[in-house]
């Protein structure tokens, strides 16, 4: 009887044996998550910083491209006679004007 004790492995060795085992895959599984976090936050960063810089440049493009417009468009009203205006009037508030019209009665 004590030879066929012997040729089997205890439950208890095999059970500890398999936990250690569990133990230790998780917290290589743990080290592994946490350093692939970390790398996804440096990479998001970077791209953040490099959509920012694209926006920049997109913004200073527009400026060249409002400014050239405007030169464009005076060009144009210059050739086709028109002045610039020096003293602009939005709303008069006065009896006879326009905007505050009584329809001529």
């Amino acid at each position: 009887m004590t030879k066929a004790k012997n040729k089997f492995i205890p439950k208890d060795k095999i059970i500890c044996l398999s936990l250690c085992g569990l133990i230790v895959s998780l917290v290589f599984l743990y080290i592994y998550f946490l350093s692939a976090s970390i790398v996804h936050v440096v990479i998001r960063k970077e791209a953040n910083q490099d959509l920012v810089a694209l926006h920049s440049a997109i913004s200073q493009l527009e400026t060249e491209y409002i400014d050239a417009q405007h030169q464009v468009s005076d060009e144009i009203a210059s050739l086709e006679g028109y002045a610039p205006v020096t003293h602009k009037v939005f709303i008069d508030r006065t009896p006879g004007s326009l905007v505050l019209s009584d329809g001529g009665q």
